[in-house]
């Protein structure tokens, strides 16, 4: 019987993959799928090298289907009553085989769980705090549960019912960034119920990025159009008033060119976006932009 299944997209990422997969028990109520999309030859010859628990399969992809088309096989793949997800070059705290054991029976469709975060060096990071405090104040008031919905979009740190995956035929987006925010928005629509855990089972880890990878105009592209998509879908579910703050993208458009912002601003204009949103953060709109690009560190994937 198996309750579990963690799913994983890699590529290229050896050694930070084994540190995760050394996170994760070796048991049989476990299964763990590891989709490689496409990693370089040497990769995937060391990783078909190495003694892996049990519980572990990688599944080899000859061309690359990006993290959101890797999940997606993952998907397909898995046969636990709950799936979880987890990035490559990030891990599982020590509390893991506990947490999964006592909450296999929850009387909820998705139960998310508090993080962590760390630098390249080990030492705590910011990163996870965004998601702690919607942790922490759905636990102490149950009326912040859309928040907790619909503004924790990254599928990790979390179980969702494979049922609800499956039966509602919800699938990563497989585009080059942000191809998780509509996956997460959909499995919390049609959770029927939710519930919330302040023990730390995931923790986040910061790698080292160039600002050109960040804030490449594909990257941004991609994670502009998302917006949008995700403005429109909690607008269409009566969520509008958790909609998504488009004054990055506003404010950072000029950088691809003068064509570009005025598509940008077209394209709000277009979807009736409110720019009014995260207003408060408009006097630091400069702290904002390192935030959201991150030029120091940045997820690989």
């Amino acid at each position: 019987m198996i309750d579990y299944s963690i799913i994983i997209p890699h590529k290229n990422t050896a050694k930070s993959l084994l540190r995760l997969l050394g996170s994760i028990p070796n048991e049989k109520y476990i299964q763990v799928l590891i989709i490689d999309d496409s990693s370089d030859i040497e990769v995937v010859q060391h990783l078909k090298s190495i003694q892996l628990n049990n519980n572990v399969q990688i599944i080899f992809c000859e061309f690359s289907n990006g993290a959101g088309g890797a999940r997606n096989i993952g998907i397909k793949k898995a046969k636990g009553k709950w799936i979880l997800f987890a990035d490559a070059d990030d891990c599982f705290t020590i509390q893991i085989n506990k947490l999964l054991r006592e909450n296999v029976n929850v009387a909820a469709d998705i139960m998310y769980f508090n993080c962590d975060s760390i630098d390249k060096d080990g030492l705590k990071s910011y990163r996870h705090l965004r998601y702690s405090k919607l942790i922490s104040d759905f636990l102490a008031d149950s009326k912040k549960e859309n928040a907790l919905k619909y503004y924790f979009t990254p599928p990790w740190s979390k179980m969702i019912k494979r049922d609800l995956i499956v039966k509602n035929n919800i699938r990563f987006d497989e585009i080059i960034a942000s191809n998780d925010v509509m996956f997460s928005l959909k499995t919390a629509f049609f959770a029927r119920n939710i519930n919330a855990n302040k023990a730390i089972l995931y923790v986040i880890s910061l790698s080292e990025g160039s600002i050109t990878q960040i804030i490449s105009k594909e990257h941004f592209d991609a994670k502009f159009s998302v917006a949008l998509n995700a403005n429109r879908f909690l607008c269409s579910i009566s969520m509008k008033r958790y909609q998504q703050s488009i004054l990055y993208f506003l404010g950072r458009s000029y950088k691809f060119g003068f064509q570009y912002m005025i598509y940008v601003i077209f394209m709000l204009i277009k979807n009736k976006s409110n720019i009014f949103i995260g207003m408060s953060k408009f006097l630091n709109l400069n702290k904002v932009i390192r935030q959201r690009e991150n030029p120091v560190y940045t997820k690989k994937r």
